[in-house]
């Protein structure tokens, strides 16, 4: 018995010490760029006689729904890079209207901070 006891802590003072004494350098990580990002500005105000509102944030993008002129919508994030469609440059945004959730140009909104700062520009817009 006292051999086997003797074997077991010759043992573990040969397999402990290489076993802590290995440094691992660590590893970097490099992760992509997020591709969507939050914006400061959290309702947009419709300024298009008829926006598409697409599935994803591309002109090929299936078309999910349209909004009229003066339409208020939440924007709930915007891409990380702009593009430039019909010679505006400009984010494409995730935007929440209406029961319908999608992507829209961003050349085609007026920002605002607040519900009630865009529901008011949006009245405005609506009356002349």
């Amino acid at each position: 018995m006292w051999k086997k006891i003797g074997l077991v802590v010759l043992g573990m003072t040969l397999i402990f010490p290489l076993s802590c004494s290995k440094k691992v350098a660590p590893v970097k990580v490099e992760l992509p760029p997020t591709p969507v990002l939050t914006v400061k500005a959290n309702w947009g105000v419709v300024v298009s006689p008829y926006l598409r509102v697409r599935k994803k944030p591309s002109v090929d993008g299936e078309v999910v729904a349209h909004l009229r002129n003066a339409s208020i919508a939440e924007v709930l994030s915007r891409t990380a890079y702009p593009e430039t469609i019909e010679g505006k440059a400009d984010y494409w945004y995730e935007i929440s209207s209406e029961g319908v959730r999608g992507w829209v140009f961003g050349s085609y909104l007026k920002f605002f901070d607040t519900k009630a700062e865009a529901e008011k520009a949006a009245t405005s817009t609506q009356n002349g």
